[in-house]
This record gives structure tokens, sequence and C-alpha cells, in this order.
């Protein structure tokens, strides 16, 4: 299933569930995943929609989604569910690169209460142009297929200026939740101290080292589920 905007990035929607015109029922909204398996997610995604969600899972089509014209791609994805979901409270569960995308949202939509960050780099590696050749081969190479690149070189002409600086982050007026993995190159102590520094409600979990990878798994999962019910 596919969502358009006229003259914008398409995201390719790619799991929902619990979508009811009669009886909206609240959204989340996951955003992102290139450096997770999304099969692994389909279990919390059934759960959630079981205790009363609305969700939907999304992705830009076009991986330069990530990067060109990104700042309205979650509150375009909220638009178009306001007719089967209620989206007055949504909540937002960013995947690595998607996480940016929730927390850039979460600055200036009013109509997100709550963003779930899962590994998502937000600072360094938009801002230092060396920051990605820095990062293991494989997650660099990762990198660059998620974002468009034919080439690792291009990296940080895509990726520069698109870091989330102080003044956006002062905006967030929604809870913010940081899960990270403490070895996870994504995720460097840089960026988490300036959440911690900027964010007006936020709280930090710190998940056991997977090898310098992304954290996921059951935890994880138990993580998130936990938090979307406690943000209903």
């Amino acid at each position: 299933m596919r969502h358009g905007t006229p003259g914008g990035p398409r995201e390719t929607v790619w799991w929902s569930g619990g979508l009811d015109e009669c009886r909206p029922r609240p959204l989340v909204l996951v955003v992102g995943g290139a450096f997770v398996r999304r099969e692994e997610y389909l279990p919390l995604f059934a759960r959630l929609v079981r205790r009363g969600h609305a969700v939907v899972a999304a992705v830009p089509a076009d991986p330069a989604g990530y990067v060109a014209r990104s700042a309205g791609l979650v509150s375009r994805l909220v638009d178009a569910y306001v007719r089967t979901a209620a989206t007055a409270r949504t909540q937002v569960i960013g995947l690595d690169l998607g996480g940016r995308l929730a927390l850039g949202a979460a600055a200036t939509d009013t109509r997100i209460a709550a963003v779930h960050l899962v590994g998502a780099p937000v600072a360094r590696l938009f801002a230092e142009a060396d920051r990605p050749f820095a990062l293991p081969p494989a997650t660099t190479g990762r990198l660059a297929r998620s974002v468009g690149a034919d080439r690792r070189a291009r990296l940080p002409a895509l990726l520069g200026g698109l870091e989330l600086r102080p003044e956006e982050l002062y905006d967030v007026r929604a809870r913010v939740r940081v899960g990270y993995a403490v070895d996870d190159p994504l995720t460097p102590p840089q960026d988490l101290a300036l959440l911690r520094l900027t964010l007006k409600d936020a709280e930090f979990r710190a998940f056991r080292s997977r090898g310098g990878a992304t954290p996921a798994g059951r935890p994880v999962h138990r993580w998130l589920a936990s938090g979307t019910r406690a943000g209903r």
C-alpha cells in the first residue's frame, strides 16, 4: 500500500492495522527501520493493535526521502490517517534514521504527543563530514544505501545540515523516550548529551551492547509496548 502527496516524495506503508473510520483508535506511527529487520517488529505491531491502537509503519518510498524534504514526511502521514485513526495525540516510533524525522516533526506538529526513539542519530552523524566514514564499514554501506548514495563519498553532501539544532529541540513539547545501545555508533554520547540538555520531558533507556548495532529484540519491544500504553 502506498500513500503519496502531489509534488512531494511518497511514503511506502509496509504494515497497518486497527484503522477504522467508524471507531478511530489512537494512532501509533512507525517511521524508518534502515538498520533493523522489519519483520521482527510484526509481533509488536499486532500487540499494539490488540491493545486498542491503530498502527501504521512506513518508510520513504525513495531512499532520498530520508534527506530530501524530510521535515514534512511524518506530518503528511498523520494527515493521511485523520479519518481512520485518532490523530490528536499521535505517538511516533522512530527507528534509526526515522528517529530524526520523528523528533524533527515533534518540534512543529502539536498532534505528536510522544516520540519513542530506537537507535536514532540526531546530530553528530549529520554535522561532521567525516563521521559517516568513522562508522564500521558495514554500517557505512547500509547508510549509503538507505539514503540513496550511489557512492559512499556522497554521504557528507546528502547528510550535511540535517542535524537537529538546540533551538529546534527546545520546541519539542512531546514526551520523548530515547532507547539506545551503549556502543551503537549512530547514537554517540554527544547526541545523548544534546537530548538531555534540550528536551523538556525525556527518559533514557540504555540497552545491552549488540556489537555496535542498533538495539533490537524482545527487550526493545517490551520497552516500546509499555511506553506506548503509558502515553495513551
